[in-house]
Order: C-alpha cells, then structure tokens, then sequence
C-alpha cells in the first residue's frame, strides 16, 4: 500500500495575484502520493476555477494574523498533522513557523515571491530560517535579498520558478484577436499596450505616464495608442495619484484603467504588446503569460532580472527607472509592423516555453519533496 504525504499549504487569501495562482497550480499538480490541503486566513476568493472541490479546507477566519490566528492555525496542524508545511508570501512565512514552533512539524517550507521584503520580515528572518528545511523564491533577485538584507543562509535558499501553463495561454488565432480586441473597444488600427498589474508603487504605474508624456511632447503618442491598464488597486496614494498625472500630463485620452479583470487571456489577446515598468519584481507572472500568449514586451531591468524578455529578440529592457527610455522603447515597439512584432512574441514564447515548462517546475517542487522526506526518514 503506498504511501500518502499530508502536506498544508498556507497563504493569506486567494486575491488576484501570482503567489495565490501558483500554490493553486502546485495544489491541482501534484502526484497521488502527496494530500495536498489548503489553509487560508481571509475570505477573498478569486481563483475560484483553479479551486479543488472542498478547499480551501481551514479558513481562519481572521483580517489580521495575531494571536487567534496563531491559535487557531496551531489548531489546524494538530488536525491534519501534516508531513510538510509549506507557506506563501511574506506574512504567512512568520506565522506558520511560530506555529510549527508550538505544534512541530517534521518539514517546514517557506516561499517568499516579491522583492522589497518589509522591515519586520528582514529582522525576523535571520532567525526564523533556522527553523525552516528550505527557503524558496522565484527569481534570483528575492534570492540576493535574502542573502544580503535578511541574512539567510544562501545553501538554505533553493530557486524554483513559476509555473505557466502554455496550452492555457497560447496565441490567438485571428478570430479569438478579433473578439477580444472587440470586446475593448479596439480597432483594427490600434496599438494596444497592456500593464497588467496591481494599481501599486511596485507596478510603477505612475512612472509609466511620465513615460507616455515624453511621447506626448515628442508628437509620438498618436490617437491610435492606447494603453489598458488592468488590476486591482493596492497602494491607495497611487490610485488617487493617478487619474490626476494621466490629466495633468494629457494622456489620458490614450490610458483606460479595466480594474480586475478574471479572462487574462482574453485581454492578451486583445493586447499588441506588453508594457512593465515595475520598480522591483519576483518572477513576473504577466510577463510569462504575455510571452506565452505571443506578445513581446517592453518591461524595465526589475522586470526582466531572470532573464524572461530577451532584449531586441523577443522585445526591449530598459534601465529601471529611465522613463525617457522606457518611451524610447514603447516608440520602437509601436513603430514596429504588426508582423514583426508578432515574430518577436512568438520568439518570447518559444524561450518561455524551453526554460519555465510545467513539467520542469512541478519537477523540481516534487524532487525537493522527496528529498526533504528522505532526510527526515519519512519516506
């Protein structure tokens, strides 16, 4: 009779976001031998079509994680008395360990996805990785940071990137373009730019306007560019910030903001090419989808620090923070022909598609499980 693996998967909420997605697409992937249930501590749902039936399994049910939320999660090990913990995102980093602190735990995995660690993580980390069998991240960026300010043990990190499913997001055929462009408001003459991301400091929203106002002055951003920005909003002086930067700096006849939106690949389709200033990234999940989906992308070096967009191949990297060179690239791949700019997407997907497949993510997720067990004398 085989064996089967408890394993509890801890994250904050399910919002629209990469970390939430990912832990779902581990979840659905893996193989018989681990039992895979899902731990949450707020009601937000969005991925509800990647949800197995019953999960999440244990919401704690609680705004904040305190002291009931750590009660309450303790409660919850007890309870499915789990092989391996393994957390998503800064804050459910902290508090399962202190969990696994008061309930053990044979195996203790954190996942950390963002760069910027806050404060509060940075000092805690140098000790609460002690009590942690691995440390992951997506992206060398977060590994340095790690190492550097949160003083971790570099043989303690591992990198596994992102999962993308490539036969969920493909290129469109002409008529899935058509529908969706439609759908937008697009015609067949337009350019359309896409950031999709959360109204944030970190997407860098803000410095994209300025960007679209070089243009502006340069008589380059012409009537038919329209730029579409998609995602919930996060940093709240951002969001009132920026309808009066698109104003003030008149691009705002060219900028629509689309707030969350569930069909991603449908708003790909609908997209020319993707545009991502973002100050600090992970691995930026909209940027495998939008090579995945055939779209090259303009994205800024915090961006691209994994290598994701091949300068000049599959589309342009710009100096963080270089806004006159983020519109230098946006005139380039806006002056490109349609066709060219698809054989740069396509060139996108294909990398995409060699260096982050599903198989070779799952993969690496699964051997670093077995190999944790092993050393426990678990398996």
């Amino acid at each position: 009779m085989s064996t089967s693996y408890p394993i509890l998967l801890f994250i904050p909420n399910l919002q629209q976001g990469g970390a939430e997605r990912q832990i779902l697409e581990l979840m659905t992937r893996l193989p018989d031998r681990f039992a895979p249930t899902l731990c949450v501590y707020e009601d937000t749902t969005h991925y509800a079509e990647y949800l197995p039936s019953g999960e999440p399994r244990y919401n704690l049910r609680v705004r904040k994680m305190g002291p009931v939320g750590l009660s309450r999660l303790v409660r919850v090990l007890r309870e499915v008395r789990p092989a391996i913990l393994h957390s998503y995102r800064e804050k459910a980093n902290m508090w399962a360990r202190l969990a696994a602190m008061l309930e053990p735990v044979p195996i203790v995995v954190v996942s950390f996805r963002n760069r910027a660690i806050h404060p509060i993580h940075l000092v805690s980390e140098p000790v609460l990785s002690r009590v942690s069998d691995r440390v992951l991240t997506n992206s060398i960026g977060i590994k340095h940071e790690l190492v550097r300010f949160a003083r971790v043990a570099p043989e303690k990190i591992q990198i596994i990137h992102n999962f993308i499913d490539l036969d969920k997001f493909q290129p469109a055929t002409g008529e899935q373009r058509a529908r969706a462009r439609a759908r937008y408001g697009l015609s067949d003459d337009d350019v359309a730019l896409l950031l999709p991301g959360r109204i944030s400091l970190q997407k860098h929203q803000l410095g994209l306007i300025v960007s679209l106002h070089h243009l502006v002055r340069r008589g380059l951003l012409r009537q038919n560019i329209r730029v579409l920005l998609a995602g919930r909003e996060r940093d709240r002086w951002v969001v009132g910030l920026l309808p009066r930067l698109m104003s003030l700096l008149d691009v705002d006849r060219n900028t629509e903001r689309l707030g969350p939106i569930d069909d991603m690949v449908g708003l790909y389709h609908a997209a020319d090419a993707l545009v991502m200033p973002s100050l600090f990234e992970g691995l930026p999940n909209a940027v495998l989808e939008a090579h995945a989906c055939g779209l090259p992308a303009v994205v800024s070096h915090a961006a691209n620090v994994d290598g994701l967009v091949i300068d000049g191949e599959s589309g342009f990297e710009v100096p963080t923070f270089a806004h006159r060179a983020f519109a230098e690239a946006i005139a380039r791949i806006v002056a490109l022909p349609r066709e060219k700019r698809r054989q740069m997407g396509l060139h996108g997907r294909q990398h995409i598609a060699t260096h982050f497949s599903v198989d070779r993510v799952l993969g690496e997720t699964t051997e670093l499980y077995d190999t944790l067990l092993a050393e426990k004398g678990l398996a």
